[in-house]
């Protein structure tokens, strides 16, 4: 059944359902990207808005409490040595200072990639798959913080 009949009008008499479908999966598809770029852009980089980056990096210290005991979780469960499982913390969360921010971009990072992933068809669902694994880190690190008002807010 075409839209046409729906909106009974001539401005909309060859638009087809299917061709409106694939308009809005592609509006969505680049609004959500433009929205993980520029988080992950703000994470990597105090250049898209100041006081954002310097909130999120205050904040990043709090993030590795929680994921560092998941991560050594998981070098302990693969058998990872004491020698590789220090270096992939170097790598991954952070860098001796205890500040996460390694951790911060590595996300940030990774939004942005998604982000772009989600522009290009072929990899759309990659992109999108990855962002919702990152973005279930969302509600959960706040939830194992027992911070209140990051759930509210």
């Amino acid at each position: 059944r075409s839209i046409a009949r729906l909106l009974s009008g001539r401005a909309f008499s060859y638009v087809s359902a299917a061709m409106l479908g694939s308009f809005v999966r592609k509006f969505l598809q680049i609004v959500l990207a433009l929205m993980f770029l520029m988080s992950g852009l703000n994470k990597v980089t105090d250049m898209v808005h100041a006081d954002t980056h310097k909130f999120l990096a205050s904040e990043a210290k709090h993030w590795g409490k929680i994921w560092k005991p998941l991560f050594d979780q998981v070098w302990k469960t693969a058998s990872v040595d004491s020698a590789t499982a220090d270096m992939l913390d170097l790598l991954l969360l952070d860098d001796g200072s205890s500040s996460y921010q390694i951790l911060m971009k590595n996300i940030g990072y990774s939004e942005i990639i998604c982000a772009l992933f989600l522009l290009l068809n072929t990899s759309a669902s990659f992109g999108a798959l990855f962002l919702a694994a990152i973005m279930a880190g969302g509600p959960y690190t706040p939830i194992a913080l027992k911070d209140d008002k990051a759930l509210i807010s």
